[in-house]
């Protein structure tokens, strides 16, 4: 999909302003604290209904009590496929594909935080509810990430989570279920440690969540493995280093849950924690044999994000979800050679650059250059 045009009220430090893209490259300037992120967060959000910092009700500019985003966004004409006949939209749903508008959509978000937190989300007009939500796939790249494979598994599986609730509705439900499968049988846990319950009663939850683990733990593998065929030849076109990756997948959907589920029922009720299932998962990445965390520099761990975010983009291309590009404040990190690169390997999707000078992006002619100073852009 290609953002033609957004509308931001109340959100962040934009009072109200309208911003038309003409161009497949938007390159956001500005001090620090101008604006830029606020603005690439705004299209974010309109991606995935969420921030990728913060909740809902610190995205309202100080002051006021909701916020409001509207966009339209077109079809990519490489992507514009025939029209879909009913029979073909219901075995799309049926399959856990995601029956879509491939030309134009309208996209309008509000968020009022008080008196009450409320959200109304509306696609060409009409009113749906967040769990049916399809407006468009993004890839986001912001500096924290590099600390994907040094700091805990959390962000690992975020990031798992990220690229394929956006490829499978089937995997969105299957974490929002999981969610809940994983709350009452903590809560039963704890009871059965209270002596308020029998452990008999595990039995219907372990089943929820073996079947859970199941389903996940599959979407994840294939994901997985798509990155351990591909990451090779991407990192080496990005770095020019031809280092031997493989990606390891830390799961307990390879053995007997069943068994696995008994054995760790003692020390299950004893902390009343789920110790086993999607939600204890990790991937790990090693290079040349080693773990590769404490076998790369800060560069090298660079790039290998770069690789791995872009095939992210990849996959999402690969399910017919060509996405859209946001990097945030990542060029600063970059030497000219591997910044060329990277746009190049991008190619065909439409990017949003932040950056706070303009000497840090490589030449480039047919770019459109926002310039934002407090929340406004200037002419």
């Amino acid at each position: 999909m290609k953002l033609e045009s957004i509308a931001l009220e109340n959100f962040r430090n934009y009072s109200k302003i309208e911003v038309n893209i003409n161009s497949d490259l938007v390159l956001i300037l500005g001090a620090n604290a101008s604006g830029k992120t606020n603005f690439l967060e705004s299209i974010y959000f309109l991606s995935r209904l969420k921030s990728f910092r913060s909740p809902d009700q610190f995205l309202v500019k100080i002051g006021e009590n909701y916020f409001k985003l509207a966009a339209n966004v077109i079809a990519r004409p490489d992507l514009i496929r025939p029209k879909q006949s009913h029979g073909e939209i219901a075995a799309s749903s049926r399959q856990g594909g995601t029956p879509r508008d491939d030309q134009e959509k309208d996209l309008e978000v509000i968020v009022q935080v008080t008196p009450i937190l409320k959200r109304s989300f509306k696609l060409n007009g009409q009113k749906i509810k967040r769990g049916l939500w399809q407006s468009f796939a993004a890839v986001l790249f912001i500096p924290t990430d590099l600390n994907l494979f040094s700091l805990g598994p959390l962000l690992r599986r975020r990031y798992l989570d990220d690229t394929l609730s956006q490829v499978s509705k089937n995997y969105a439900f299957d974490l929002v279920s999981l969610d809940h499968v994983l709350g009452q049988r903590k809560a039963l846990l704890e009871k059965i440690a209270l002596q308020q319950a029998q452990r008999e009663e595990l039995s219907f939850w372990n089943e929820q969540l073996i079947t859970l683990t199941l389903s996940i733990g599959q979407e994840r593998k294939c994901f997985l493995d798509f990155l351990n065929e591909r990451l090779n030849s991407v990192y080496s076109q990005l770095s020019g280093f031809k280092n031997k990756f493989a990606v390891e997948y830390k799961t307990d959907a390879q053995g007997d849950l069943h068994k696995l589920i008994k054995e760790h029922e003692g020390a299950e009720v004893r902390s009343g924690q789920n110790l086993i299932g999607p939600h204890r998962e990790d991937f790990v990445l090693n290079k040349d044999g080693l773990l590769n965390v404490y076998n790369s520099s800060r560069g090298e761990l660079r790039s290998q994000i770069l690789a791995i975010k872009f095939l992210q983009a990849e996959y999402l291309n690969s399910h017919d979800f060509k996405p859209i590009i946001f990097l945030d404040d990542v060029f600063s990190e970059l030497d000219e050679e591997r910044r060329i690169k990277l746009l190049e390997n991008l190619s065909g999707h439409q990017i949003f650059i932040t950056t706070t000078e303009e000497h840090h992006l490589p030449e480039i002619k047919q770019a459109q250059k926002l310039k934002v100073e407090n929340g406004q852009f200037l002419p």
